[in-house]
């Protein structure tokens, strides 16, 4: 919770001026709101007297000090108008662009244990959240405050007695509020938990509705969230009841101090000290009060309730500043790789960070690779292939030992200048839900030259002068509209235009027919012919090419050299050529 009101307040400073217009207008309002019964009690007591000029004209006075005032609040609630804007939109505004921004800095394998849908859901919440929280403070926390001491000196003014009854009730409210509100924090909580577990199979579901389809998994898919929904409702309805049973003693409580004030004025008027502007001087503010205190108590709720929704998201703001959050090194450059060398010095690494040899990937691992070369990577599923290309773009980082690019440690280099310098072919292309040319650019000012070349080079020009608007058709959700070999050579037009020294293919054609895959395959030497490529691939037509073959299991290299030499070997290479069906590698 202490993170949620630090970016908050940190977000209100930054339009700390608009922040105290409304505060400005907020007071006005308040103050000339909660002052207009004074007049109309000296009005009705007016009504309680015989015609007289003086009387009548004290009555007008009064009359004009009313429009004066209703004035004053109409006035004050257009000031307020013009900074709500910049404080609430602008606001959520920031913590948008900000949430984003946390987000995408996470580490690789944050994104891998979280569902997109529920960090989705926890970034729109926290920033809206922010919106229900201020307009709180503002129009329920600073309104109320502000008329209850005004009140209170109003009442203390013309019967000092029902004044200290009323600040009690005041007091036993408003903790009854706070005190309820807070024990329920846990249930509003359970309820944000159940939300974001929800959207999140709602997007594994409708991002993988291939599968779903394909698989006709939609009966039990709609299970899994209906499962999950039931639980929102059951969490909802307890929640609902805990309110409904706060709203009963808010109730009561009303009734009670509104009781009170009868019964006493009853008292007053058996004494004969009792007038009526009094009467509506007391029954105006205390049902303006009352009223505001209900709306209260009632909105803590929704206090409460996004201080609930924000906490998950809070949770990540809490990390930013550490070792979970990708972050260049003090010294770290923007380093240019002009040969394209890599070297795997000594490298230890396990996923999860720990150093037990039983769990450890790669221990002690060392793997040059010359500027220029072309290295096929071949193992079993869980050999350590993806892996190394995982830590080659620093997605993760080696416990021990280190990687060098043309002898340049990679954690001297900034992670965007790293990663610029290495393309990425892989086996399922990510297209954006954005068209053409945008997936192919992906932000770079390149000319429409270099584009066009890109797209002739990747073999792609020709499919997408036939669709229908060209480079500016909208590719669909991750490219759906478009076939596999096509998404494959939009990948590949990226990596032309890029043309970085290094590129990894990882399993660039197992996808691929064979058609499609030779004229990818052509495109893709034409690619690596003058870079350091490394090739994941189960295609042998690809293996057969590269310069040496490294055979990976269990994170060691267990042999290398090229297709003949490691045929020669009898080893695992030949043991898995052997058992080759087509041109696949089994693995």
């Amino acid at each position: 919770m202490k993170t949620i009101f630090i970016e908050y307040i940190k977000v209100t400073w930054r339009h700390r001026w608009w922040f105290l217009l409304v505060m400005l207008g907020v007071i006005s309002a308040t103050t000339l709101g909660i002052y207009v019964p004074v007049f109309y009690k000296n009005i009705a007591n007016g009504f309680a007297q015989p015609y007289t000029a003086d009387t009548a004209q004290m009555m007008l006075d009064n009359f004009w000090m009313i429009v004066l005032f209703y004035g004053g609040i109409w006035l004050s609630w257009r000031i307020l108008e013009v900074g709500i804007i910049p404080i609430d939109a602008g606001g959520v505004r920031h913590l948008e662009k900000q949430s984003f921004d946390i987000l995408i800095q996470q580490k690789y394998d944050f994104f891998e244990n979280n569902f997109s849908g529920s960090l989705i859901k926890q970034a729109a919440r926290f920033s809206r959240a922010y919106e229900v929280i201020m307009d709180w403070f503002l129009f329920q926390f600073m309104q109320n405050l502000i008329g209850i001491l005004i009140a209170f000196v109003l009442f203390y003014q013309h019967y000092p007695e029902f004044a200290y009854y009323f600040l009690i009730w005041v007091i036993f409210y408003i903790a009854w509020s706070v005190g309820f509100s807070i024990w329920k924090l846990k249930y509003d909580q359970a309820i944000a938990e159940a939300d974001s577990k929800l959207g999140g199979s709602y997007s594994d579901a409708i991002s993988n509705i291939f599968i779903v389809k394909s698989f006709a998994l939609e009966g039990s898919e709609k299970e899994v969230v209906s499962n999950k929904a039931n639980e929102v409702y059951a969490r909802k309805k307890i929640a609902w009841i805990l309110m409904f049973i706060s709203f009963a003693v808010q109730g009561l409580m009303t009734m009670g101090i509104e009781l009170v004030l009868v019964y006493l004025m009853i008292g007053e008027w058996q004494t004969g000290q009792f007038n009526v502007g009094e009467f509506v001087l007391f029954q105006s503010i205390l049902i303006m009060l009352v009223h505001r205190l209900w709306d209260f108590g009632r909105n803590f709720r929704n206090f409460f309730t996004a201080l609930a929704d924000a906490s998950e998201m809070a949770e990540i703001y809490q990390q930013r500043h550490s070792e979970n959050r990708e972050t260049d090194l003090s010294n770290a450059k923007e380093l240019k790789i002009c040969r394209g060398e890599i070297s795997f010095n000594k490298v230890h690494f396990a996923y999860g960070g720990t150093k037990q040899s039983n769990r450890c990937l790669f221990e002690d691992f060392s793997l040059t690779i010359k500027a220029g070369e072309k290295v096929a990577l071949v193992g079993h599923s869980g050999s350590g292939k993806t892996s190394l290309t995982k830590l080659l773009f620093r997605f993760f980082e080696p416990q021990q030992g280190e990687i060098l690019l043309d002898g340049y440690p990679a954690k001297d280099f900034t992670l965007a200048s790293l990663r610029k310098q290495i393309s990425l072919v892989p086996q399922q292309p990510e297209l954006f839900h954005r068209s053409v040319r945008e997936n192919i650019l992906l932000n770079t000012d390149a000319t429409e030259d270099a584009l066009i070349s890109a797209a002739k080079k990747s073999r792609s020009l020709g499919f997408i002068e036939r669709l229908n608007d060209g480079f500016e058709t909208m590719v669909g959700e991750r490219g759906v509209k478009l076939s596999g070999g096509e998404k494959q050579r939009i990948a590949l037009a990226r990596a032309f235009l890029e043309n970085a020294p290094i590129v990894i293919l990882d399993e660039a054609t197992s996808a691929l027919d064979s058609i499609t895959e030779k004229e990818i395959q052509t495109a893709i030497f034409e690619l690596i012919e003058d870079k350091t490529a490394i090739v994941i691939a189960h295609r042998l037509s690809t293996i057969l090419r590269m310069d040496r073959i490294i055979v990976l299991e269990h994170g060691k290299i267990i042999e290398e050299g090229s297709h003949h030499q490691l045929l020669d070997k009898k080893g695992k290479y030949a043991e898995m050529w052997n058992h080759q069906s087509g041109e696949f590698l089994k693995t």
